[in-house]
């Protein structure tokens, strides 16, 4: 019998959890640690040396593995409300910390922190998943450029590619295809829409090589592609998820105060 705790595979198909019970000498808190490891040295470039591109080039490897981990988050959890409502909350507390580091303050409209686009691109994957298992795989598919086009618009963190990735991730785990290599290379292309969507005309010089410019930070994180496939997906320290969701707001509002020092504190007075 198939080991599946959530989601549906056709016949004969090995599930996500299988494929991840590999020999692979990588373990699924291992890499967890790895992520969080280079998303702090991606944020310690941001905060504290916003002119130091080589920071940020070495963090590109973190936001692809998160979001793989979020789509083996959907197979392996037995309560994806519970999983969603997790990520909302830490969304909500995340971000003044988030735009404490990013801009100084209290409140920056613009960019909102990563958890709104781990949220957005779980609920997406959510509603896939339930119409694959009512028999109507069709049904849900609205929900991709409708996740990509919200986080865009309201500037969750990464835009439209970050639940364009999460929904290649998840595909090549149901079906094999596409490889992921070829879905991280799509996610990296896909930065070019960005500024479709916002309305601008790539063709100008200046936006297209502002665009391209990203295309090419984000392929740094092609690292993320060989740690994926060396994980085996083994998780001994349950106990400990409260810590992986608290690290990202700490360790933002320790970057703050390094920076500001106790100015920031002033700012809730």
């Amino acid at each position: 019998m198939a080991l599946q705790r959530n989601g549906v595979f056709g016949k004969g198909q090995p599930t996500a959890i299988e494929r991840m019970r590999s020999p692979g000498p990588i373990s699924a808190d291992a890499l967890k640690l790895i992520a969080m490891a280079v998303m702090f040295l991606d944020h310690t470039g941001m905060v504290l040396f916003p002119g130091d591109l080589g920071w940020r080039l070495v963090g590109r490897t973190a936001f692809p593995l998160y979001i793989w981990m979020l789509v083996m988050g959907l197979f392996y959890t037995s309560n994806v409300r519970r999983y969603l409502f997790r990520l909302c909350a830490f969304a909500l507390l995340s971000e003044i910390p988030f735009n404490l580091a990013v801009s100084g303050g209290l409140w920056y409209r613009p960019w909102q922190n990563v958890y709104f686009t781990l949220a957005i691109s779980l609920a997406m994957l959510w509603i896939l998943q339930r119409a694959e298992e009512m028999g109507r795989p069709m049904a849900g598919v609205w929900a991709v450029p409708a996740a990509m086009l919200v986080s865009e618009w309201l500037g969750f963190d990464y835009g439209c590619t970050g639940p364009l990735l999460a929904y290649l991730f998840y595909m090549r785990e149901k079906k094999g295809k596409p490889v992921l290599t070829a879905g991280f290379l799509l996610f990296c292309l896909s930065n070019l829409l960005s500024p479709l969507l916002a309305g601008k005309n790539l063709l100008a010089p200046e936006v297209l090589s502002g665009a391209v410019s990203v295309v090419c930070t984000e392929a740094f994180g092609i690292v993320s592609v060989p740690l994926i496939g060396l994980c085996n997906g083994v998780r001994r320290w349950k106990r400990g998820r409260i810590f992986f969701y608290l690290f990202y707001p700490a360790h933002l509002l320790l970057l703050s105060f390094l920076r500001d020092g106790s100015g920031i504190f002033a700012l809730f007075l």
